[in-house]
């Protein structure tokens, strides 16, 4: 192997989108008998963090079509793991919010994940642990920060 192409395999992009296609499948591998495709489980994990939230604001938190999560949303309310609600000063508008199903199973799929967490950073200390965690999120906010740099502005007429 070059040096080059052994720089671009453990680049730190390549390695993050790396771990996280790891984590994934392992995460799925650990909740598969749960009985949700990973698009349902999604779903209610975004939901869970903002109950009462309208479709266009968990598309956008989801960073997915609008469409996307409308179909989805529909599908998960027909199975009793969303209900939907009237907004009381919109009545075009309605909220999201998860039933105690969906409470209950973001609590287990909240543990699974825990457990993933403790079995893929077995090994590397707390401190170190800690230290990767601020360096990933100043990554993360110097990455946003360039994103809305380049935002276009919308103007107000």
């Amino acid at each position: 192997m070059t040096q080059r192409s052994h720089d671009r395999l453990h680049g730190l992009g390549f390695l993050i989108a790396d771990l996280n296609r790891l984590m994934r499948k392992e995460f799925d591998r650990r909740v598969r008998h749960l009985g949700l495709t990973r698009s349902q489980w999604l779903f209610i994990s975004y939901l869970a963090r903002q109950p009462g939230c309208s479709q266009s604001e968990l598309a956008e938190a989801m960073q997915v079509e609008k469409i996307s999560v409308s179909r989805q949303a529909a599908r998960l309310i027909s199975a009793g793991w969303v209900s939907r609600r009237d907004h009381a000063a919109d009545g075009r508008a309605y909220h999201l919010h998860p039933t105690t199903k969906a409470r209950r199973m973001t609590e287990r799929l909240d543990d699974a994940a825990a457990e993933l967490r403790r079995d893929y950073l077995r090994g590397v200390p707390v401190s170190r642990q800690v230290a990767l965690r601020d360096d990933l999120i100043s990554i993360k906010n110097n990455l946003q920060a360039m994103e809305a740099s380049v935002r276009p502005t919308q103007s107000l007429s």
